[in-house]
């Protein structure tokens, strides 16, 4: 797959999109539009569209259920192309995005925030559990490798799926992740607790835990 093709950028692009996509990368087994129609809540005319899309930009593959029984035209089987090429696919859009947000580092740091802080704040809820089991959780989903560390106060955030576009675009990219984080705490009840130090180490981030005194 040729990441650099803008229809890969225009498929990423729609959230609608990355929704399906996440649905048939989880799956256990192809899927048809109807059953993610069910999975997703989108009409089911909706999917076949952004599932056309997804297929052009090489990010889904179909088949035709030539095994199902009776009159009409085989069903179609939808998966999601191995995690390595989606991944370098999102690579090319994020450097796309981070090139539109504009040249001053301080301007493109604080959007950046804003975008991850909203982001995360549409995660689902974690009720109940710790901050840091929310860290590596959260991190795990991200595409990093969590480490805890400091008798758990601290999180090494290990193998950055993105590190080549944080070593190009850093006050974006890891704008983003402190984001994200501002967002996990504040949902916590903790604004501010975590702060995430980018290039802590050879290839390794860290995110320290300050927990507000009683």
């Amino acid at each position: 797959m040729e990441s650099s093709d803008p229809g890969v950028h225009r498929a990423l692009a729609a959230p609608a999109r990355r929704v399906l996509l996440a649905a048939l990368t989880e799956a256990a087994e192809p899927l048809d539009s109807r059953s993610l129609t069910a999975l997703t809540g989108q009409h089911v005319t909706t999917v076949r569209h952004h599932l056309t899309a997804l297929v052009e930009a090489g990010l889904v593959r179909v088949h035709r259920d030539e095994s199902a029984a009776g009159r009409g035209r085989p069903r179609l089987l939808y998966t999601a192309v191995p995690a390595r090429e989606q991944l370098a696919a999102y690579q090319e859009l994020v450097e796309v995005l981070a090139l539109g947000y504009g040249t001053d580092p301080g301007a493109r740091s604080e959007r950046a925030e804003r975008a991850g802080r909203a982001w995360g704040a549409a995660a689902r809820p974690q009720d109940e559990v710790p901050l840091v089991a929310r860290v590596m959780a959260e991190a795990e989903r991200w595409g990093f490798q969590p480490e805890l560390r400091a008798g758990g106060t601290e999180v090494a955030l290990h193998g950055c799926p993105f590190l080549r576009n944080a070593e190009r675009h850093p006050e974006v990219v890891c704008g983003v992740h402190q984001g994200l984080l501002d967002a996990l705490a504040e949902r916590a009840g903790v604004p501010g607790a975590l702060r995430l130090h980018p290039f802590a180490g050879p290839r390794v981030c860290t995110v320290s835990l300050v927990m507000p005194q009683d």
